[in-house]
């Protein structure tokens, strides 16, 4: 019996540093208007922009997001698969991948720490100026989809019109230096771009055309799963 037990030690040990082996990704067929709400961006972590981890990590908050099909959202869905990031200064960002890092956040619940998946997905960070927290958390934009939207000739009175700030291709609700308003839509909790049909142009009255997003905007969105 003591021999076991001291075989078993350290095969628990090396369990808790092994990296999150990858998970298969589910494809989850969500309804337009499910409450997910605004896609999140997360971030890899960057000792150069957060710091060295070990003497920083207890700044940082854990929040679980919920992945569908590759994309984060705060709001859980059936077959969604939870995972746990950090969050500062409105960033959300994975966790180091030191593996002298796993156990020593007690705050932390390792079951739901990310995969190779999410490590590899993720966005690296940029270079450039921090965001200034008056920019408010970041949005979510998806491009426009009939097939989610609707047929933008009869359904845009059914959109409202909205006004982001684009800072570092991101999207926030608030404006501040530097950041530059994009007008879109809002629909059932979802932000997107106007279509991109010639017809559109000019048949929305309640649209502000000065912002309208340009080729860069349609550029980066995504579609929803």
């Amino acid at each position: 019996m003591r021999i076991a037990t001291l075989l078993t030690l350290p095969l628990l040990g090396a369990a808790i540093v092994l990296p999150p082996r990858v998970s298969a990704q589910t494809n989850i067929t969500v309804a337009f208007g499910t409450r997910l709400g605004p896609e999140i961006g997360v971030f890899a972590y960057s000792s150069e922009r957060l710091g060295d981890w070990r003497e920083n990590y207890g700044r940082w908050t854990p929040s679980t997001l919920y992945d569908v099909n590759g994309h984060y959202y705060r709001a859980q869905v059936r077959g969604a698969r939870p995972v746990l990031v950090y969050q500062y200064n409105n960033e959300y960002f994975l966790p180091p991948q030191d593996q002298r890092w796993n156990g020593m956040d007690r705050r932390y619940n390792y079951r739901l720490q990310p995969t190779e998946a999410d490590y590899a997905r993720a966005r690296p960070y940029a270079p450039g100026r921090a965001v200034d927290a008056r920019l408010g958390r970041e949005i979510g934009v998806l491009g426009y989809s009939s097939e989610r939207a609707g047929d933008w000739r009869s359904n845009s009175r059914r959109w409202t019109p909205v006004t982001l700030y684009e800072f570092n291709g991101r999207y926030f609700p608030n404006n501040a230096a530097g950041a530059r308003p994009v007008a879109m839509y809002r629909y059932r909790d979802e932000y997107f771009l106007p279509p991109t049909d010639q017809a559109w142009l000019g048949s929305d009255r309640r649209f502000d055309y000065k912002h309208q997003p340009n080729d860069d905007d349609h550029g980066r969105v995504r579609d929803r799963p």
